[in-house]
């Protein structure tokens, strides 16, 4: 079995930088390799945990190990009338790179995005943070829904003998909060809209809204979504920190890994109301959108060594 990117699954750092490039005029594919191989080398040596994750017009330039149905991200946009959407800005590129040090992450990206200058330019740079007990601002334990940890690989990896085996799918999404609106909610309101009670609790409400969060992201094989019945399909492993920009911005970069990107597509179409039968749009979307969206493939740590000549 190929070897997954072993960053994927380790504890995170208290400090994370995603950054996104894509390709410019006149690239060097052979560039962007040495530098990928130099950036691997530095992490290794730091300690720092880094995820590399492949968009789908670049993968296969630089590899023939690329899984089945690997899609661009589009915008997805409600057809309520609210205008409500999750934007995509599909880029070739993601950096992920986490440590308690903020300083050693800021030096290893740094050195990777000076080195790819005028072969790839940086589209947009997220560093976050984990708050608390891994909350969200919203007042909500992240990562509650994951499956065990000894569950995670069967859940987010390619199996062997699929192409792209050891690899993992990722979406990458910065969504911003409103959250003076959220926050003028009462306790019980914020429950109902999630799911599931504000921390410290985490377990679910008694029963879901249909407007709940869970019922549109915990899918259920009875199609009972979000409710206790028959068990859960196409799980994924979240990884998602929150942010803080000096504009006053906040909100949440959501990522997750899953051994199929048609999940993570599902998903996003079911919180904007699409692909239901009832056509109720998710009423977190509300309070929180994403302004950046892409789909990218973490390969194996084989098909990163053959990429990068290591």
């Amino acid at each position: 079995m190929p070897t997954p990117q072993k960053a994927i699954f380790n504890e995170m750092g208290a400090n994370q930088w995603y950054v996104h490039l894509s390709r410019i005029d006149g690239a060097d594919v052979g560039v962007i390799k040495s530098v990928l191989a130099d950036l691997r080398a530095a992490c290794d040596a730091e300690g720092i945990n880094l995820t590399l994750g492949f968009g789908p017009s670049l993968l296969p330039e630089l590899s023939d190990d690329v899984p089945d149905d690997f899609q661009a991200y589009v915008t997805v946009q409600s057809e309520d009338g609210s205008g409500r959407e999750a934007k995509g800005t599909q880029e070739e590129l993601l950096l992920w790179l986490n440590h308690d040090a903020k300083d050693k992450v800021w030096k290893a990206q740094y050195d990777a995005r000076t080195a790819l200058a005028g072969h790839m330019a940086v589209a947009r740079e997220t560093p976050t943070f984990i708050y608390g007990d891994s909350l969200d601002m919203t007042g909500f334990k992240d990562g509650t829904g994951n499956p065990a940890d000894e569950d995670q690989p069967a859940a987010a990896i390619v199996p062997d003998g699929e192409p792209g085996a050891g690899g993992a799918h990722i979406i990458a999404q910065r969504w911003v909060h409103d959250l003076d609106g959220w926050n003028a909610l009462s306790d019980e309101q914020q429950e109902k809209n999630f799911g599931r009670k504000k921390f410290p609790e985490t377990d679910k409400t008694d029963s879901q809204e249909p407007y709940s969060h869970l019922s549109h992201v915990e899918l259920r094989a009875d199609g009972n979504h979000g409710n206790e019945g028959s068990g859960k399909i196409n799980e994924i492993a979240r990884r998602s920190t929150p942010y803080a920009f000096h504009d006053g911005t906040v909100g949440l970069y959501f990522m997750a890994f899953c051994k199929d990107q048609a999940p993570l597509r599902r998903r996003l179409r079911r919180m904007y109301g699409l692909d239901d039968a009832n056509g109720i749009r998710d009423a977190m979307t509300d309070y929180t959108n994403p302004a950046s969206g892409s789909f990218y493939f973490a390969p194996s740590e084989e098909t990163l060594d053959a990429i990068t000549g290591d």
